[in-house]
């Protein structure tokens, strides 16, 4: 027999969670709100997930409003994206808000998985609050690292390279508790499980993304230091990487900074986190800042290049989300620049997915219309649509061949052959 699985929560991590799933062969209810479940049932995804849209129609879950159906699950994974303030902290209210709701129907003896990004210290803190408030839940808690990385999620769901599970009385060195209904459903990933305490695998998570920030920090370092002395950052990364100390896999891309609110929810904690336990925090703090002050890059080449004295330069501006295959824009890159040049200059974007304009901003239908006539080019997005462009066309298409390629995409050599002024992160100016 099937297991049956609930989710609880339908943006980004829990549509991914269902649909996965679902395309396994399990039976998943998945429940949210009510407006949110009429617009998935009319076709309206709230995020843009390569993939995601074709797998639901494969093998679409049950969604519902009605909490009750979580009932009869076997399994119930709370997967609801937890959302962050203006200061990157995170705002766990509305995922109580959510787990509080779904509290009477929890299975009497089942498992509750939390696979929402949370901070160290909730995981404990919910399994003891959820036992108080219904004395009959013999349901065990687990905290089940979420791997969502947007415009990958659904492969990294579908064929993780691990899986980690914090638990109640999981040491390391001790064996695992049995554990058949959640036993079996891992065992369909076919990866290897780390089993912790909850502490740990909330920590680890947290971890994770402080290890990618500081691969981040150490790519920029690297990419001043390229532009200082004439070398060039996209001739070191691939020698870089065939060092087995550092991997074919290794993190390593200069940027304008951290964006989209994910990295950051996690520094902003650990930070606060070590603050509250004596700590030094140091290395986030540093981390923080550094990601800040790489935005200047972009004003000084457009200085440089661009916003000559007494001119108000036309601006195509290639991308709109913070990263490609998103249509987020949150602490984009984008929304600051435009921002910054608003009576300074004229900017008509493109973004294939972002289709709806800033205030006072014109869209392109495409990536070359929004060329034609500008006075520069700024690319913010590593869209691939973006890195396969044409150099040569879009230096006809430009009125002033100068391009401030912020994402990196184009290769210099061919920019530059095609008579483009190519300024890049990490390349001699």
């Amino acid at each position: 027999m099937s297991q049956r699985i609930g989710i609880v929560g339908l943006s980004h991590l829990g549509l991914v969670a269902s649909a996965g799933l679902a395309s396994m062969g399990l039976e998943v209810t998945a429940v949210d709100e009510a407006e949110r479940v009429a617009g998935l049932a009319a076709g309206r995804l709230p995020v843009h997930e390569p993939g995601l849209e074709d797998l639901l129609a494969q093998a679409a879950p049950a969604f519902t409003a009605d909490y009750a159906a979580l009932k009869s699950c076997d399994v119930v994974i709370v997967a609801l994206d937890t959302v962050t303030d203006e200061l990157n902290r995170s705002d766990l209210s509305v995922l109580d808000a959510c787990v509080d709701r779904a509290l009477p129907w929890l299975p009497t003896d089942g498992v509750v998985a939390l696979m929402s990004q949370v901070p160290v210290g909730y995981t404990r803190d919910l399994a003891l609050r959820l036992s108080s408030r219904r004395h009959d839940l013999k349901a065990r808690v687990y905290y089940w690292v979420e791997t969502l990385v947007i415009g990958e999620a659904l492969v990294r769901y579908l064929r993780p390279e691990r899986i980690i599970i914090g638990g109640p009385e999981l040491r390391a060195g001790e064996p695992a508790a049995a554990e058949p209904a959640l036993d079996a459903l891992l065992d369909r990933f076919g990866c290897p499980v780390f089993r912790m305490n909850y502490e740990s695998a909330e920590l680890c998570k947290a971890a994770i993304n402080l290890y990618l920030s500081v691969s981040v920090t150490y790519a920029n370092a690297l990419a001043d230091l390229c532009e200082a002395t004439g070398a060039s950052m996209r001739a070191l990364i691939p020698a870089l990487r065939g060092d087995k100390r550092i991997g074919p896999a290794a993190y390593i891309r200069p940027g304008l900074g951290i964006a989209g609110g994910n990295l950051e929810r996690d520094l902003v904690h650990l930070g606060e986190l070590a603050r509250s336990k004596g700590i030094d925090a140091s290395l986030v703090d540093l981390i923080l800042k550094t990601s800040a002050s790489r935005y200047g890059w972009l004003l000084q080449a457009l200085e440089q290049a661009v916003l000559k004295p007494g001119t108000r330069p036309r601006i195509a501006l290639w991308g709109l989300a913070y990263k490609k295959n998103s249509r987020s824009t949150k602490n984009a890159v984008s929304l600051r620049l435009i921002a910054d040049l608003k009576g300074r200059a004229e900017i008509v974007a493109y973004d294939p997915v972002v289709t709806e304009a800033p205030a006072g901003i014109e869209m392109a239908r495409s990536a070359l219309d929004a060329c034609r006539g500008a006075d520069a080019l700024v690319i913010v997005t590593d869209w691939d649509e973006f890195a396969a462009a044409d150099p040569a066309a879009i230096s006809a298409a430009l009125k002033s061949p100068v391009v401030v390629d912020a994402a990196g995409v184009l290769d210099p050599a061919l920019a530059r052959s095609a008579g483009l002024t190519h300024l890049a992160i990490g390349e001699a100016r």
